[in-house]
């Protein structure tokens, strides 16, 4: 008996000794708002979120305004520090607008006129007045709130430079409005899952209009989510449509040779570089990796033709010095192993020379530069 309560103190204090060696501290994700909305005659809440690095600089940041932020304001917050890891978008602030049931479907509905009003006129400039943006703003709605985006669109155009709508509904006939305009300089980006039906014809509609009709100055494109039901069309939207506003955003970059080909080849590639260039500042040349991504993509298909056509038109020996003194050894190492697989076994002891200049003591390439040497032999011989 005397052991059993042993072992339970000992159990206990052991306990008690890991807990304290832990801690909890709520994870906490922006900051909410409350705005005293005269056109809506209530207040509002607001969810807010700033780019990590917000406080340390003084950099103006674009604005992506999330209705029914209650749904989908987080996922747009882990879509904003995904997208800035891996540099396809520049950080941006997630405004989060709160439409808590029943409430909502006035708000976006009958009564989205007082919405609008209020977004234009209250919350954009609270978020321009109190932080610092770049006149860049970003709308998304899902099914009521895309109503609101796509009547945004229509009423005041140049509030938002993105228009990003999922299962928008009801808007057939607001379609119709589109009939008497002429000229539109915005993006709009919308989506529907196949078994939405009056959703789905709605969406319908405003591809078939918008095809025959070529608003000039409106950039548009349609998603068919095959695999998704109406409550999820929001997720995949809202990621596809940033990805789209800011599709030259991305360093260029070539993972399949036949689109490469299609798209227009290198000549596609310094077009993209260009508006990359014009729309978001970046150098208009091609950078290193994306050089050496082009180069790839025919290693890949197993393409000796075109590497070796691609590789001459980005000028050859520049390239490799370049990837030389960039330190970028391995591309240097696949290329010398695509030539020895193709028989151009002088070009490959080049490269195996170039790069035992800088690993002299490297056993792997020693063997792989004599195994060359051996096989050139013997084809003279």
């Amino acid at each position: 008996m005397k052991k059993i309560v042993l072992f339970i103190l000992t159990l206990f204090i052991g306990v008690q000794q890991f807990a304290a060696q832990n801690r909890a501290l709520e994870n906490i994700v922006g900051t909410n708002h409350f705005i005293k909305s005269k056109v809506l005659n209530e207040e509002r809440q607001i969810q807010i979120y700033l780019p990590p690095n917000y406080k340390d600089s003084k950099e103006k940041y674009p604005v992506l305004y999330v209705l029914d932020g209650q749904r989908f304001f987080l996922y747009a917050v882990s879509l904003s520090q995904s997208f800035n890891q891996f540099q396809l978008t520049p950080d941006f602030i997630v405004v989060g607008v709160k439409t808590d049931y029943p409430k909502r479907f006035q708000d976006l509905g009958d009564g989205k006129e007082r919405f609008i009003e209020f977004l234009e006129k209250e919350l954009t400039a609270y978020i321009n007045i109190n932080f610092r943006t770049n006149d860049e703003n970003l709308i998304f709605g899902w099914e009521y709130g895309a109503s609101v985006v796509f009547n945004t669109m229509l009423s005041t155009p140049t509030l938002f430079d993105a228009h990003i709508m999922a299962s928008g509904y009801p808007i057939l006939d607001a379609i119709d409005k589109l009939n008497d305009v002429s000229t539109l300089h915005t993006n709009l980006y919308f989506s529907v899952s196949p078994d939405e039906y009056d959703v789905k014809h709605t969406a319908v509609k405003l591809d078939s209009l918008l095809a025959q009709k070529n608003i000039d100055g409106l950039q548009w494109a349609f998603l068919k989510l095959d695999i998704e039901q109406h409550r999820s069309t929001g997720y995949p939207t809202l990621y596809h449509g940033i990805r789209n506003y800011y599709k030259y955003y991305q360093e260029f970059e070539v993972d399949n040779l036949q689109k490469f080909i299609n798209e227009g080849g290198l000549d596609y590639a310094y077009k993209y570089v260009k508006e990359r260039a014009n729309r978001h500042g970046f150098v208009p040349e091609l950078s290193l990796w994306s050089k050496f991504t082009i180069i790839r993509s025919a290693m890949r298909e197993r393409d000796f033709y075109h590497f070796e056509t691609l590789l001459n038109s980005l000028n050859k020996q520049e390239l490799i010095n370049e990837l030389a003194d960039s330190n970028l050894d391995y591309a240097l190492s696949h290329f010398a192993a695509f030539y020895e697989k193709n028989n151009q076994f002088i070009e490959a002891v080049q490269l195996y020379n170039l790069l035992l200049k800088k690993y002299p003591d490297s056993k792997k390439l020693l063997q792989r530069k004599t195994r060359t040497i051996n096989t050139i032999k013997k084809i003279k011989s």
